[in-house]
């Protein structure tokens, strides 16, 4: 099985773009390469990712709670992401498409995160370990091509568990331990 680059945007060796040559000629936005574009534009600026929502979006990241619906609020979550100063402790955002799945309206791509070089996640400090995440986002697509509605789910509890927590990465919910009464 070959291994992907690090920082690989372009298709895993089986990946399809779904989208048929139609839906990508009438909105040629809404397709794998657009993923592509999405991706790309969270290392180059805020600015530029920002650019391709629409002007009434819904953005969530449930993970971390966050639900935006401001252009401005976008801009500062995804300024960080464009960080180009591998010393200053935010890390350098390296992404891969895993996946794409949709048409023009709407789309679910699969991605995998390393913020190589970052100092701390989620308020834990990396020790300079390195560790990297995976997760999915879901677009729906306005008539132009933009995002109108974001949903992104990932996971936390690998890289927490990458970097020395007590958590399980295969874990689940169980019931307390009762007491035997006799």
């Amino acid at each position: 099985m070959a291994t992907e680059p690090r920082d690989s945007l372009g298709p895993p060796s089986g990946t399809v773009d779904p989208a048929g040559s139609a839906d990508r000629e009438r909105c040629p936005m809404s397709s794998y390469r657009f993923a592509v574009q999405w991706l790309k534009a969270f290392r180059e600026s805020a600015e530029k990712v920002c650019a391709l929502y629409a002007d009434e979006f819904l953005f969530e990241d449930l993970i971390l709670d966050q639900s935006i619906t401001d252009k401005a609020e976008l801009h500062r979550v995804f300024a960080p992401y464009a960080n180009a100063d591998r010393d200053n402790g935010i890390g350098i955002n390296l992404f891969r498409i895993d996946e794409y799945l949709g048409d023009a309206r709407s789309g679910l791509i699969r991605w995998t995160w390393e913020p190589d070089g970052a100092a701390a996640f989620l308020g834990v400090p990396t020790g300079g370990r390195p560790f990297a995440t995976s997760g999915q986002t879901f677009h729906v697509y306005d008539a132009d091509g933009r995002i109108r509605r974001e949903s992104t789910y990932w996971d936390a509890v690998a890289p927490l568990h990458t970097l020395g927590l007590p958590v399980s990465a295969h874990g689940g919910i169980t019931a307390p331990v009762l007491a035997a009464t006799h």
